[in-house]
């Protein structure tokens, strides 16, 4: 029995390798950086800087600023939203989905609620920021 499974475990490895590779990597992108990505699939994490809810039920999520000044945007449509849009308004949210170009801004359908995900807070209530400087090196 034990030559059976020293046999078959370097094809049991390779196989497990494989699969691992076979796993997308989906890159997460700034809002700034995802005109720079159209037509690919990416993850886009940043602030909401606006929110609005059309009289036609199309949410739209604006980053980088408020619309019309915003570096990007997402779709939300109302009849993939039966339950209605959370306000994500000023919280940190990652989406995932297809850049395309739309009136020279990125944008991103979002068609289901998976495809969003509001990034916790670190324990102080806040969003986690760029670590402190170690002592002795001066911030330039």
């Amino acid at each position: 029995m034990k030559n059976i499974l020293h046999a078959f475990l370097p094809v049991l490895l390779l196989v497990l390798q494989v699969r691992a590779e076979d796993v997308p990597v989906i890159p997460v992108v700034t809002p700034q950086e995802a005109s720079s990505q159209e037509g690919k699939q990416v993850k886009v994490k940043g602030v909401v800087d606006g929110q609005k809810t059309s009289a036609k039920g199309i949410t739209y999520l604006n980053f980088g600023g408020r619309f019309p000044n915003h570096v990007f945007s997402c779709v939300l449509r109302a009849k993939d939203f039966p339950d209605g849009v959370s306000s994500y308004e000023g919280k940190e949210v990652e989406v995932t989905g297809l850049i395309k170009m739309y009136e020279g801004k990125p944008s991103m359908d979002i068609k289901s609620p998976d495809q969003i995900r509001v990034v916790p807070a670190d324990s102080t209530g806040t969003a986690p920021s760029a670590p402190a400087s170690p002592v002795g090196e001066v911030e330039r």
